[in-house]
C-alpha cells in the first residue's frame, strides 16, 4: 500500500523542475524555520522571505520568460504553491496577494464583452516589475464581493482620475509590498482598481493590524479612505462590475492549491505519527487515500478543464476538500494529544490554518457547499 507521501508525490518531471527544487530548498532552509514566528502577530512574516521567493522566480512561475518569469506549466506552479502553503500559511498568504495585480497587468482579458475590461495606464507602467516580481503588490478588494451598498465608492475627479471614499477592511501585507491594488465602485456600475504605493497619503488612513486568530503575522490592516485622490495614471483596470463578478465566481469555484498544500502536509505528518502510534495508522491511511483522490480530481478540473465548465463539480469539490482539511487537521491534534495545544507545536497552527481556508475567497455558494460537506461527513 503506498504511503501518503507517495500518494501526494508529483509526477517525476514536475518534481525535477528547477522551480520545485528551489521551493523545496527555500521552504526547508528559510521559510519553515520561521513559520511559528510568521504566525505570531508580534513578529510576523519576515519581509526578506517574500523577496527571496521573488528573487528565485517563485512568484512568476507561469509568467513567460520574455516577461521575466520562469515560463513553467501550471502543474509546476500548483506544486510550488502547495509546498509553500504547507510550510507556512502566513508567508503564502502574503505572496499570493501579488498574483491578482500581476495577472491583471500582464494577462490579456478574454471571454468578456468588448469594453467590459479596460486596462489603465498603471498596467503598462508596472507590468515589468509585477511580472518579474521585482515589485511586490498587495490587494484590498474583498469588499466588492459583499452585497449591499458599496464599501468603497469612486467618484470622478475634476481633471481626470478618481476620489475614493469608504473602508477597505482587509489589506494583507501592508509594509511588505511596494504597491497596493484598491478596488472601488463607480456611480455607473463599474469597478475601478487603483494601484497605489503601499504608504500613507492624503485621504488614506491605515488602521491597526486586525486581531486575527490565524495568519496574525500577515500585516492585515483596514484602509480608511476619505476622498483619497487617485490619478488617472494609477488606474490598473476599469471593469464592468457584473463581468468582474461573473469571472470572480469562476475563480472562487476552484479549490485553492494552498488548501491542498495544507491538507497534504497535515496528512503526511499524521502518517509519520502513525509510525510510532499504531492506532493512528488506519486513520492516516483512510484520510490519505481520500485526500489524494480529491486532490487528483481538483488538479484535473483546475488544469485540464476550461474555466466555466463543470462549475458545479468544482464547487462541490471545494466544499469536500475544505471539510476534509479541517477533519484531518483535527485528527492530527487528537492523535498528538495535549501537546498539540502548545503554541510551540505546529498542530494547533495547522488546525487554525484549516479554519482560514474555509473562509478565504468564500462566496455564498461556496459556503453552502462547505456546509453540505460537513453535514454529509
Amino acid at each position: 500500500m503506498p504511503t501518503v507521501e507517495e500518494l501526494f508525490a508529483p509526477p517525476p518531471e514536475v518534481a525535477a523542475h528547477p522551480a520545485v527544487a528551489a521551493t523545496t530548498r527555500l521552504c526547508a532552509d528559510v521559510i519553515g524555520p520561521h513559520a511559528p514566528a510568521a504566525d505570531d502577530p508580534g513578529r510576523g512574516v519576515d519581509p526578506a522571505h517574500p523577496r527571496a521567493l521573488a528573487a528565485a522566480g517563485l512568484l512568476s512561475v507561469r509568467i513567460p520568460v520574455a516577461e521575466g518569469g520562469l515560463g513553467a506549466a501550471q502543474r509546476v506552479d500548483v506544486e510550488t504553491v502547495e509546498l509553500l502553503a504547507g510550510t507556512c500559511g502566513a508567508t503564502w498568504f502574503v505572496v499570493t496577494q501579488h498574483r491578482n495585480p500581476q495577472a491583471d497587468s500582464t494577462s490579456p482579458i478574454k471571454g468578456v464583452a468588448a469594453g467590459a475590461y479596460r486596462h489603465g495606464p498603471a498596467a503598462a507602467r508596472h507590468r515589468p516589475g509585477l511580472a518579474a516580481a521585482t515589485t511586490l503588490a498587495g490587494i484590498a478588494v474583498a469588499h466588492i464581493r459583499r452585497p449591499g451598498a458599496p464599501a468603497v465608492r469612486a467618484e470622478p475627479a475634476a481633471g481626470g482620475g478618481w476620489r475614493l471614499t469608504g473602508t477597505a477592511a482587509w489589506c494583507t501585507g501592508w509594509g511588505i509590498t511596494d504597491l497596493t491594488m484598491i478596488a472601488a465602485t463607480t456611480p455607473t456600475g463599474r469597478f475601478v482598481f487603483a494601484l497605489v504605493p503601499t504608504a500613507p497619503r492624503p485621504g488614506l488612513r491605515v488602521g491597526t493590524p486586525a486581531p486575527l486568530a490565524v495568519m496574525g503575522g500577515t500585516r492585515t490592516v483596514p484602509l480608511e479612505l476619505d476622498d483619497m485622490a487617485v490619478a488617472g495614471a494609477e488606474v490598473l483596470l476599469d471593469v464592468d462590475a457584473a463581468a468582474w463578478t461573473a469571472a470572480d465566481a469562476l475563480r472562487t469555484a476552484d479549490t485553492r492549491p494552498a488548501t491542498l498544500g495544507l491538507l497534504r502536509r497535515v496528512l503526511v505528518e499524521l502518517e509519520r505519527l502513525g509510525r510510532r502510534r499504531p492506532e493512528v495508522c488506519d486513520v492516516a491511511g483512510a484520510l490519505g487515500e481520500r485526500g489524494a483522490a480529491l486532490r487528483d480530481e481538483a488538479h484535473a478540473l483546475l488544469i485540464d478543464v476550461p474555466a466555466g465548465e463543470r462549475t458545479a463539480d468544482r464547487i462541490r469539490l471545494r466544499g469536500e476538500i475544505a471539510e476534509l482539511t479541517v477533519r484531518s487537521a483535527n485528527a492530527l491534534v487528537a492523535a498528538r494529544a495535549g501537546s498539540a495545544t502548545l503554541l510551540t507545536s505546529p498542530e494547533q497552527r495547522w488546525a487554525r490554518e484549516a479554519m482560514f481556508h474555509l473562509v478565504q475567497g468564500q462566496t455564498d455558494i461556496v459556503r453552502r457547499a462547505q456546509l453540505a460537506a460537513f453535514a454529509a461527513s
